[in-house]
């Protein structure tokens, strides 16, 4: 096949740049057989900026010609290693000598190592065990003149690891330094390998007679492909691998250098300490060895450091933090062209401190699997040292996938493609690295390093920490050796400090507070779930033995098997027991003083001793960390202290007043009821003002404000007010910080829910979101905001609340009782003549104990027969508030309880992490699904969002709706036999008999998510109570609301959708998907700015772009210009044309994503472009462009002026006609409103293409 130079693709023309050094570290040199057809594409579809060059014939074939060539240049007598003959006094080599030592050696190993002579010989593996001394680099050269491998061993894994390494590889002789002997003694017992020593100086040197190798005949072809070197993976999760590197692949890495004169402390062994070694060979740059017999310290790398013109230094991070700890080592670090560092993370206190002291730091990212990839590189102004950036050329090769939508933390995958790539652990053949990034908030194309997805902690609430961070902040204090986060599965992180030898600490608490004060700090900066507490940080025995990686670090998961014990005991309450006793204000003081430790707060002036903490933002976490740290420190009689002691207890008084009871002994007192708390409330909240009628009309239409638009409920709402002609404008208050933010939580609600691709141009115009906060009188609008609303509100459909069982009563206050009274304000603030209505969704839970069968439409006789839990009971203290407001104003207030809300009709979208989906999940991780006696009532979410918009246009007179459907099922009966016919595979066991079955299913809850409700089922299955068997009156629901009699009996119809959904979507593993390169087509009528928007995107995505235009016949073109529409029969053709130019355009560029331009009118058309994905392994993706028709006439006009487009104003009409708006099942489809500015245009269709692309 004849060979192409594959094209790294750029969306715009006449690109012009300076070489970036990233682009010159990771510029890979390949050669592709030329794609079938490629040549008949019209040369217009892509436009190129940069082409990958072939490698020159004057380059070196392999490791053995570039020694070979580098001493037969002209600066062959200039040193070009240097490598000490004792402590820090350096001899330099040149290449001559280097070249000479490896011929005299060669013919040494030669009595036991057969030379191949011809490239048919075979090839050995020969391992290499020793530090990375001058004997070792001449030995690695004269092997591989030779020409065999280098398995390069670590000096530092175990006998279990070099075993596995050389069985694996099939290596046939071990070379090993006197050093590690006894260990290859042990070794060979179990490998068919020959163990001899590595030769010394007097072997090479010249000092001995001198004998030639024969002359080999080797084709440099077929050498070429030959693996020179076998790296092997750290071992850190298990045993290492090993890794195969070509000499084609290596001699590409080793051409990207910088051209620096350089210092390496990182051993040879290590991907990045041979491949700095040989870039500073094939950059004919000296570059100085650390002495492998010295212990790597401060003073050494300050005498070496000063002592030579070095201007480059790649290091450990522990080499910085060693520097890093004195003036002199700052200093000579700040006057280095660049500080290079590798390994592993470096400790972000340590960067930012050699950063700001002027330090030009740059992380380097690599993998021993796909070679370098990525540094930091940048201007010296920029002090972003730990964001790297990937190269253009390396950006098609790059996926990086979102671990959990909005978590904002992502994987990298290599794309198969990437030349340096030499593993895969995908289905498509790419290779996830298991390393997590993070964006940088402003810089595009910026990642910081997060964490190993093995390293991530997850806790036994589900969260995920990252224990990298706190670590590295330790690490910086010279007090510690080694330290390590611990706490998966666990309610909170702890901290494992190893003492360093020089401490001068006399005691672990002193150890511990001289690292607490960055400990403080580094809190501020993590999420809550991922702060450590003082008295979580546990020290370990100076001489505590762990295992470690070949980079010297702690073997993480090794650890925590190998001292589970101490981990367990960090978690031990046996022995809390504090003795201080404190009373009155001295005890509300130390409470206080705590918690604020523990919990932060903008004002601290709302923290009063009876707020209520968790109405505050006080999580479950920070209630854990403050109830351990009153038993460690008070006196409480002796009492079982309650697990949810805070929850029960939730303010400074009620806590206080409760830990003085304990110790004292005393009764508990005759408190409120929880029904004499309810009516405190109900009455603390039903002071209403009175309704002023305004003289203003008002502006047209209904303008509705909608809470609750981030999640499925409101999301639907918001869907179908839209869409209603008599609905001109739809609020939506949103807890955000800010509008932006606030519009993107609302638009990927919608997108999940799969009801954004059917809203209009115009129904997009009418959603406004506005940032709110429910606590605040005006809800945290401005007065502008707030007036305008109240000029212009008609109703108000109130779904937002806080969805937490474990709260009490009054954490319901602050942010949802007070915030139902404040929309109820708004309400009769109007200056319409009448308020405007409310719709208040309450929770069919706030009558669940109503007594009898059936809960009446209605306020219950009793406020005790809301549920006993806070969630209910606030539901049914705003109720009564809501009807209190009815009664004394005259407006429209009216109670709409919900019942279960499912899946909906059309898609079967269903929150995969509410407790039923959850109990449907265990089908698929434990096998069973229990047998429950129960008949409930499910009600689809679109129906009662259609019902609940209904309700509130209603003029019945009813006060209180149940909008619960009014058929039931029986669980195992109907739903059990419904999921098997829907394709569910499982056994029907007792309800008990499923709990044991998840109680010891995998621990992991991200393999196994429903085990995180564990204790939620156990508590409500666990027992041989029969459900009780409630009904919900529905008369004046269905007279209210006519879609609710459209729910009917439980269907297979809607079990199978939802079923599919999670099956797609929800359950899948990621290492079981298979990620899809995606055609992304900016559609829409002529005159939307198809081709501007798909250049901008294009170059701020840094994908290919194809113009569909480009691709129709001349005639075509012709015809459309004098307005005369295609016939289909002409669009099929040039449809197929552009599915095909978008394939290949993926195929050749391996990018993650192509974008097009494709007016695809009519789903017909999309239909076919979305055959597509039928081609490979693509998805496609569709942004519809829509305007209004006079302004699409403008732009077309103009465009046909100035640029004389054979598109005419006259199209723009029969476009329009032509139009079909998105389908039901069209999903992939995204409409965007373009009749507002291009810069707002393209921000929205970048920041949507690139969620559709993570």
């Amino acid at each position: 096949m004849e060979s192409t130079r594959l094209p790294i693709y750029h969306p715009y023309h006449n690109l012009t740049r300076s070489t970036h050094i990233n682009d010159m570290l990771a510029t890979p040199t390949i050669s592709l057989p030329r794609a079938a057809g490629l040549a008949q594409l019209p040369t217009k579809i892509v436009a190129t900026a940069s082409t990958i060059e072939f490698l020159q014939d004057e380059e070196p074939k392999n490791i053995n010609d570039l020694i070979r060539l580098r001493a037969q240049e002209d600066c062959s007598d200039e040193p070009i290693v240097a490598y000490p003959s004792s402590g820090t006094n350096y001899i330099h080599y040149t290449p001559k000598q280097l070249d000479a030592f490896a011929e005299r050696a060669a013919p040494h190993y030669s009595a036991f190592i057969p030379q191949r002579t011809s490239s048919s010989d075979p090839v050995h593996v020969i391992g290499l065990l020793g530090p990375s001394n001058l004997d070792y680099l001449i030995t690695l050269l004269a092997i591989t003149r030779l020409g065999h491998t280098v398995l390069f061993l670590s000096t530092r894994i175990s006998e279990e690891a070099y075993v596995g390494l050389l069985n694996s590889t099939k290596a046939t002789t071990l070379l090993v330094d006197n050093a590690f002997q006894s260990m290859s003694k042990k070794i060979q017992g179990q490998c068919p390998v020959s163990v001899q020593p590595v030769c010394s100086r007097v072997d090479y040197d010249g000092s001995k007679p001198t004998t030639f190798l024969p002359k080999a005949y080797l084709d440099s072809n077929t050498e070429n492909s030959n693996i020179a070197w076998i790296i092997h993976s750290s071992g850190s999760t298990g045993l290492p691998k090993p890794i195969y590197q070509t000499h084609a692949g290596n001699l590409r890495n080793y051409a990207n250098n910088f051209g620096l004169r350089g210092y390496i402390t990182l051993p040879l062994f290590h991907a990045h300490g041979i491949s700095c070694l040989f870039r500073a060979i094939h950059s004919r740059k000296l570059i100085y060895m650390y002495n492998a017999d010295l212990p790597l310290t401060a003073p050494h790398l300050v005498a070496t450091l000063k002592s030579h013109d070095i201007q480059i230094l790649y290091a450990v991070p522990y080499a910085l933090k060693l520097l890093a700890e004195s003036e002199e080592g700052v200093k000579l670090l700040a006057s280095l062209h660049l500080v290079m560092f590798g390994g592993s993370a470096c400790p972000k206190p340590i960067g930012d401190k050699l950063t700001a002291q002027g330090v030009l730091l740059v992380s380097h990212y690599g993998t021993t699997e796909t070679g370098q990839l990525m540094t930091s590189f940048r201007d010296r102004a920029d002090k972003d040292w730990d964001f790297v950036r990937p190269a253009d050329n390396l950006k098609p090769f790059l996926r990086w996938e979102e671990q959990a939508a909005g978590s904002g933390i992502y994987e990298l995958v290599i794309l198969k493609g990437w030349p340096s790539l030499v593993e895969s652990n995908r289905p498509d053949d790419a290779y996830a690295t298991k390393d997590l990034f993070e964006a940088h908030p402003t810089t595009p194309d910026a990642w910081r390093y997060y964490a190993r997805l093995d390293d991530t902690l997850v806790l036994e609430n589900g969260e995920k920490a990252n224990p990298l961070f706190v670590e590295g902040v330790a690490r910086e204090n010279r007090n510690v050796a080694e330290a390590l986060a611990f706490g998966a599965n666990k309610p909170r992180i702890g901290l494992f400090l190893i003492p360093a030898e020089s401490t001068a600490c006399k005691t672990n608490e002193e150890l511990v507070g001289t690292i607490w004060s960055a400990i403080e700090k580094s809190n501020d900066q993590v999420p809550a779930f991922s702060r450590l507490s003082k008295d979580m940080i546990k020290v370990l025995p100076k001489n505590l033995v762990y295992r470690k990686t070949d980079k010297g670090t702690v073997i993480r998961a090794a650890f925590y098997r190998d001292h589970k014990d101490l981990i367990e005991d960090a978690y031990r309450e046996d022995e809390l027991s504090g003795s201080e006793i404190l009373e009155g204000d001295d005890l509300l003081a130390f409470l206080r003083a705590r918690l604020l430790e523990i919990a932060d707060f903008a004002d601290m002036s709302v923290l009063q001793d009876d707020t209520d903490l968790f109405s505050l933002g006080v999580d479950s976490l920070q209630s854990i960390r403050l109830r351990k740290s009153i038993l460690e420190t008070l006196d409480v009689g002796g009492q079982k202290v309650s697990q949810n002691f805070v929850f029960e207890n939730p303010s400074l008084t009620a806590m206080a007043e409760e830990l003085t009871r304990l110790r004292t002994g005393a009764a508990k007192k005759d408190l409120p009821t929880v029904e004499e708390r309810m009516a405190a409330l109900i009455g603390k909240y039903s002071d209403f003002p009175q309704h002023v009628a305004g003289n203003k009309a008002g502006p047209a239409g209904e303008h509705v404000v909608v809470t609750g638009a981030t999640g499925s409920l409101g999301a639907h709402v918001v869907a179908q007010l839209v869409r209603q002609e008599s609905v001109s404008k739809v609020y939506c208050l949103v807890r955000a910080s800010s509008q932006a933010i606030g519009q993107k939580r609302v638009r990927q609600s919608l997108m999940e829910r799969h009801v954004y691709h059917m809203l209009s141009a115009s129904a997009l115009r009418k959603l406004v979101v506005l940032p709110a906060t429910f606590a605040e009188p005006h809800l945290g609008l401005s007065d502008r905001v707030y007036e305008q609303l109240s000029s212009e509100v008609t109703g108000v459909l109130h779904c937002a609340w806080s969805v937490n069982f474990n709260m009490g009563l009054e954490s319901f206050e602050r942010d949802c009782i007070a915030g139902a009274r404040h929309l109820i304000d708004l309400c009769l603030s109007s200056t319409r003549e009448t308020p405007a209505r409310l719709a208040f969704c309450s929770s069919v839970s706030a009558v669940a104990r109503t007594p009898g069968n059936i809960a009446p439409e209605d306020l219950p006789d009793s406020l005790s027969h809301a549920q006993g839990m806070g969630y209910a009971q606030s539901k049914l203290v705003t109720e009564h508030i809501c009807r209190r407001a009815a009664a004394q104003t005259g407006m429209s207030a009216r109670v709409v309880r919900v019942g279960q809300i499912v899946a909906d009709t059309r898609q079967g979208v269903w929150n995969a992490t509410e407790a039923i989906p959850m109990i449907f999940q265990t089908a698929v991780t434990v096998g069973a699904l229990p047998a429950l006696d129960e008949t409930p009532s499910w009600t689809p979410v679109d129906i009662i969002a259609s019902s609940l918009v209904e309700s509130l246009a209603s003029k019945e007179d009813a006060g209180v709706i149940n909008l619960t459907n009014p058929a039931s099922f029986h669980w195992t009966k109907d739903l059990l036999a419904l999921l098997k016919q829907a394709g569910l595979n499982f056994e029907t066991v007792k309800k008990r008999t499923w709990l044991a079955r998840l109680r010891v299913s995998n621990p992991d809850p991200t393999a196994n998510p429903p085990i995180k409700l564990l204790d939620f089922f156990t508590a409500k299955y666990d027992n041989d109570t029969k459900g009780r068997k409630l009904s919900y009156a529905t008369a004046k629901a269905e007279a209210c609301a006519p879609s609710l009699s459209s729910a009917g009996q439980l269907s297979f119809e809607l079990v199978q959708k939802f079923v599919n959904y999670f099956q797609n979507n929800c359950w899948n593993s990621p290492e079981k998907k298979q990620a899809k390169q995606t055609v992304l087509v900016i559609a829409g009528p002529c005159g939307t700015g198809k081709t501007t928007v798909a250049t901008a995107i294009a170059e701020k995505v840094n994908l290919a772009y194809i113009e569909g235009d480009a691709l129709h016949t001349p005639e075509a073109r012709e015809q459309m210009a004098q307005g005369i529409a295609l016939k289909d029969s002409d669009r099929w053709e040039w449809l197929a044309r552009l599915r095909k130019a978008a394939a290949l355009s993926l195929l050749e560029t391996k990018a993650s994503a192509v974008v097009v331009t494709c007016s695809a009118l009519r789903q017909v058309y999309r239909d076919s472009l979305r055959q597509v994905t039928e081609e490979g392994n693509f998805d496609i993706k569709f942004l519809l462009l829509l305007g209004d028709e006079e302004e699409l006439k403008r732009r077309t006009e103009v465009r046909a002026v100035e640029e004389g487009h054979y598109m005419k104003p006259e199209m723009v009409v029969g476009q329009l006609a032509t139009l079909e708006s998105p389908g039901e099942a069209e999903v992939d489809v995204v409409p965007i409103d373009t009749v507002k500015a291009k810069e707002v245009v393209v921000a929205e269709v970048e920041e949507i293409a690139r969620e559709m692309l993570t």
